[in-house]
């Protein structure tokens, strides 16, 4: 990787972890006393949707998250009963927290491994600049029944044993004058969801289930990609796939981060595939061909890679490209520990090579993987997955580098093709 693309990474790393595309248009919650349940919809146009599980390790508790192939999170809980979503908002003027500093690191994902209350959560928030939710906001809950919605300086709490989340600022809205104006489905949403949760004075999975299905999308904007029912205090998920409420997929958090870190592709939890469209590149000296995910834009590279692809709505996951002389008396083998340990370590201040094992191309050429996890300016983890191989006098290698899961990138590195 260049040093001009470490600098573009850095620079983005903020829009990245804060600014992450939250379309989630519907979320509530409610407490009965027994049962904390809180119930969302996903509401956008990106099909390619994950969840994966970070284990509890170092004092930091283990957490699941939802979103998609930018690993940026939309929503998750923690093994404490705290749950989280963001979602889009009109523009809000953040003025209170101006003067405060910046939180040095990933916020959301520090939020979910150290808090396991919302009181928690709003200590937290207090300390920091919170301009990044100038055009989101945050839904918290807990397993104790406790929920408010974080809009940067406003926080609302819940009022009784309930409360509705949806796109526009209740606190810009007078409770008399709900549902609002702007947008239009987000006020709908409110008052549907609202008054069905009333209906009933006990959480019940079925009536979430039915609240949900009433205000899930499916137009020509967005549509419903999945909806959750979370159990705090069990540590559940009752997943549902694009607004299909008739096969449910439960998840016990407990038991899948005995797992160790891992993550599913939504689609093949519901016996469906998910297939990238890809598109290919082909250089001509040396002459090869590499295929990636059609929807990743090409970026601007710099003088060491001759192709550079990035996320379309975040700064990672990346994927560089490049085309060097032969490092001279490094056997393919010692490529990991001799020449890209270095490389990494140049813009990283911690960097470890986790593996580094022999591999073929599908060609047949040999080559060599490696994976490398490293920290960026001392608090944002990034890994970088490597697959190099030797052709004539050049050095020809691919470098994934994302903020978790590298490897679903994988095979988009084994077509690289020599003609």
């Amino acid at each position: 990787m260049s040093q001009k693309s470490f600098i573009m990474l850095y620079a983005l790393i903020i829009v990245a972890i804060t600014q992450a595309p939250a379309y989630a248009c519907t979320a509530f919650m409610m407490s009965d006393g027994e049962r904390v349940l809180v119930g969302n919809n996903e509401d956008y146009t990106n099909p390619y949707t994950h969840v994966w599980f970070v284990p509890a390790e170092n004092e930091r508790y283990g957490r699941v998250y939802f979103g998609y192939d930018n690993w940026s999170p939309q929503g998750g809980m923690n093994d404490q009963g705290l749950f989280f979503d963001f979602f889009t908002t009109p523009g809000n003027k953040i003025k209170l927290s101006k003067n405060k500093p910046k939180f040095p690191g990933p916020m959301t994902d520090t939020m979910l491994a150290e808090c396991a209350s919302v009181e928690e959560v709003l200590d937290l928030f207090n300390k920091y600049n919170l301009e990044w939710m100038s055009k989101i906001q945050m839904f918290i809950v807990d397993k104790s029944g406790d929920a408010a919605i974080i809009e940067g300086d406003k926080i609302i709490r819940k009022s009784g044993s309930l409360q509705v989340v949806t796109n526009f600022l209740l606190s810009k809205v007078a409770e008399d004058r709900r549902p609002c104006q702007w947008p239009a489905w987000g006020c709908s949403q409110y008052k549907k969801a609202h008054n069905m949760l009333t209906e009933s004075k006990v959480a019940s999975v079925v009536h979430f289930r039915d609240i949900l299905k009433a205000t899930c999308r499916d137009n020509f904007i967005a549509k419903t990609l999945y909806s959750n029912i979370y159990d705090l205090k069990k540590g559940l998920v009752y997943l549902y796939y694009l607004h299909n409420f008739e096969n449910e997929v439960i998840i016990d958090l407990n038991e899948e981060l005995k797992k160790g870190r891992h993550y599913y592709e939504l689609p093949s939890l519901f016996g469906r595939k998910q297939k990238f469209k890809i598109t290919k590149f082909n250089h001509t000296t040396p002459s090869f061909s590499i295929s990636y995910p059609e929807h990743y834009k090409v970026a601007s590279q710099g003088l060491d890679e001759v192709l550079l692809v990035k996320h379309p709505n975040d700064s990672t996951p990346e994927m560089g490209v490049y085309v060097k002389n032969k490092p001279q008396d490094i056997p393919l083998q010692d490529l990991g520990p001799k020449y890209f340990s270095n490389l990494i370590e140049k813009y990283s201040t911690k960097a470890k090579m986790v593996y580094n094992i022999q591999t073929m191309l599908n060609d047949g050429t040999p080559g060599r993987e490696m994976l490398f996890e490293r920290v960026l300016n001392e608090h944002w983890p990034f890994k970088t997955l490597i697959l190099a191989t030797y052709k004539d006098d050049k050095l020809i290698f691919l470098a994934v580098t994302s903020f978790a899961h590298p490897e679903m990138f994988r095979e988009f590195l084994y077509t690289l093709q020599f003609d």
